[in-house]
């Protein structure tokens, strides 16, 4: 997908995000306005706008840097932005339903192992492509 193709699905995205909170926030301050439940769906789907936004931006060639010039590490950035979003909300929502039982931590934890394994592989892969002679040598 081109730059600009994939500027105007985000622009798609970011109009169908903005109405969709604004139609679950009408019908929950109208219907039950001590509830707030559309934050959640603002959250969660922020997330996901966010994540789509990060991508288009890091795939853009003057902000391809030389930390996140090859695929697999732009990749590894948009996982490790989902999971940190993810878990915020998760969090806020552990907050919102009682603090009695961590239970985010749990997903926090699982969740994480598998962002730092992606991240271990991407970064071992790349370090080896650059420098073959250290991968030897550690052996």
């Amino acid at each position: 997908m081109d730059a600009d193709s994939a500027k105007k699905a985000l622009l798609i995205h970011a109009v169908a995000y903005g109405a969709v909170v604004a139609l679950c926030a009408a019908l929950a301050l109208s219907h039950d306005p001590p509830r707030h439940w559309f934050v959640w769906v603002a959250a969660g789907w922020g997330v996901g706008l966010g994540a789509h936004a990060l991508a288009v931006w890091l795939n853009e060639g003057h902000h391809q840097t030389r930390l996140l010039a090859g695929p697999h590490v732009r990749g590894f950035a948009i996982h490790a932005f989902v999971y940190v979003g993810v878990v915020v909300v998760l969090f806020g929502i552990n907050i919102a339903a009682g603090r009695h039982h961590w239970w985010a931590i749990w997903v926090a934890l699982g969740w994480g192992l598998g962002v730092a394994a992606h991240g271990w592989a991407v970064f071992r892969e790349r370090r080896t492509r650059e420098h073959p002679s250290a991968e030897r040598d550690a052996s």
